[in-house]
């Protein structure tokens, strides 16, 4: 993925962190950029100053961060490339964006700490923090997802050609089939769509039996031509992939396609719509990611603005 030359992984403990680490390292030679290594650990709690006497809280707070330094500076000594470390004392999720803001990153690399499974989100609150706010790309890896992706998916939300709308889709396919090259994986380029219920409800519409089904199977149809219309601009002659267009609101059809299809890797747009230009669902990707329980990569659309400011602003 040449598109990623400034990137910033955060630290985790044990294996599941390792890998992490290993993943990004290997992205960033690749792309022949740099890599960042952050760890971010609590402020001192006021009642613990307060038994302190001897030093002043930031005198405290240098040791400890400067402690942690050396240790992650150890951690990464023996890496096949350099990589700086940086430790920060705060909230984790804020630390990290100012992180990416100040020093302008262009992806953000985390494990992801949920539980996962069918009972439990596997993305805890510092990831939905960062897939919220973080103005790049958010990449949370599952903990023993292996070191390749077999199966790649690019939930992309295509619109008529003339809309020229597809910004967004076209970093969300470029980014899954660079992947899909890397790793050479299975790409699978999924868009699903949905009527409004509304519109085909008993007294909204004057319909005889049968023309509904046939206003749904026409309406199918012009998706899958908005989407081949999509794909022409696109090379995939060397990336084994399959399209599909599936009826169903997007929180669930991609989820279930996830499962059925044991995806390993996830690549969608923080911002979705239903497939019907103007018609959008802003809390869509959310519940999505609720419900998903494999690697994901999420993409923000151009202009994207962080609530998140840097001290001073």
């Amino acid at each position: 993925m040449q598109r990623f030359t400034n990137i910033l992984v955060v630290h985790d403990e044990g294996e599941a962190g390792r890998a992490t680490l290993a993943r990004a390292v290997r992205l960033a030679d690749q792309n022949n950029g740099s890599l960042t290594l952050v760890q971010v650990i609590d402020r001192i709690p006021e009642e613990y100053r307060m038994l302190i006497t001897s030093l002043l809280p930031d005198e405290i707070m240098e040791i400890v961060l400067k402690e942690h330094t050396r240790r992650l500076e150890e951690y990464v000594a023996s890496l096949a490339i350099p990589v700086e470390v940086r430790v920060l004392a705060g909230r984790e999720f804020l630390e990290i964006i100012r992180q990416v803001l100040k020093h302008g990153h262009d992806l953000v690399v985390k494990t992801a700490r949920g539980m996962g499974g069918v009972m439990g989100m596997l993305f805890g609150s510092t990831a939905m923090h960062l897939l919220r706010k973080c103005p790049c790309p958010v990449w949370l890896l599952k903990p023993g997802g292996g070191d390749c992706f077999h199966r790649i998916m690019a939930a992309v939300d295509v619109v008529p050609a003339e809309v020229g709308e597809d910004g967004l889709n076209r970093k969300i396919l470029e980014l899954a089939a660079s992947l899909a090259r890397q790793d050479r994986s299975e790409l699978h380029i999924v868009h699903a769509w949905q009527q409004p219920e509304g519109i085909l409800a008993t007294g909204r519409l004057d319909y005889f039996s049968g023309d509904a089904e046939k206003l749904l199977n026409e309406s199918e149809n012009m998706h899958v031509r908005w989407l081949d219309d999509f794909l022409a601009g696109f090379d995939l002659a060397d990336v084994r992939h399959h399209d599909q267009v599936i009826r169903g609101w997007a929180d669930e059809a991609i989820p279930a396609y996830v499962r059925e299809k044991e995806i390993d890797l996830l690549v969608m747009g923080t911002v979705c719509r239903t497939g019907i230009p103007g018609f959008f669902i802003g809390n869509t990707a959310e519940k999505i990611l609720h419900k998903v329980d494999c690697s994901v990569l999420a993409v923000k659309p151009d202009g994207f603005q962080s609530p998140v400011k840097l001290e001073g602003e």
